[in-house]
């Protein structure tokens, strides 16, 4: 709501000047900036816990990863055990799919497809959170960073370089897990538009 934040503060600042020229007496001016007072006010602390909820979930999804590393090779041990059974495996809840997630050197597959509004990019996952797409175009020399998603599918929506009739792309993808690049960027794909 930095919208209602920014009309309060302005109100605020100039209801004293205006007010006067209204033929408003002081105290309906201090009481409506009073008002203006608890919209700010309100603004911006739903703003500090809403930063403080980010943060927090980021500790919780970094406590979680760091303390899985940890768990995994004794939960693959309990497994290996000679005394371990499926009736063991239900109790502690480690029966299931074994996930092979590493991300070092994990790497998405690209697929690009000419769209009607530019072009379609579809990544693989791969068990990562998102990734972020660079892409180099037209008469461009190196590659640029176009966008973070979290869905595996996005349109590249911009025009060709300066209005070109067609023009080569390639693309490549970084994932992304906990706001960080991770593994080896997929390999380049290419596309005439």
């Amino acid at each position: 709501m930095p919208d209602k934040r920014a009309w309060a503060v302005k109100y605020k600042t100039n209801i004293p000047d205006n007010g006067a020229t209204l033929a408003m007496a002081q105290a309906e001016v201090t009481a409506e900036k009073a008002l203006c007072d608890v919209i700010i006010d309100a603004i911006d602390a739903a703003d500090v816990a809403a930063a403080l909820a980010v943060q927090k979930t980021k500790d919780r999804d970094n406590a979680i990863a760091d303390t899985m590393k940890e768990f995994a090779p004794k939960i693959q041990a309990h497994k290996k055990s000679t005394l371990y059974n499926e009736g063991i495996g239900a109790a502690l809840g480690i029966i299931g799919s074994e996930i092979s997630f590493d991300p070092m050197t994990v790497k998405t597959t690209v697929k690009l497809a000419v769209a009607p509004n530019g072009v379609d990019i579809k990544f693989t996952l791969e068990h990562a959170e998102g990734g972020n797409i660079y892409c180099k175009r037209g008469s461009e020399t190196t590659f640029t960073y176009l966008k973070h998603v979290t869905h595996p599918h996005t349109i590249d929506t911009r025009p060709n370089i300066g209005g070109a009739a067609s023009e080569q792309r390639q693309y490549y993808v970084f994932l992304v897990l906990n706001d960080e690049e991770i593994g080896i960027h997929s390999d380049i794909a290419t596309i005439s538009l």
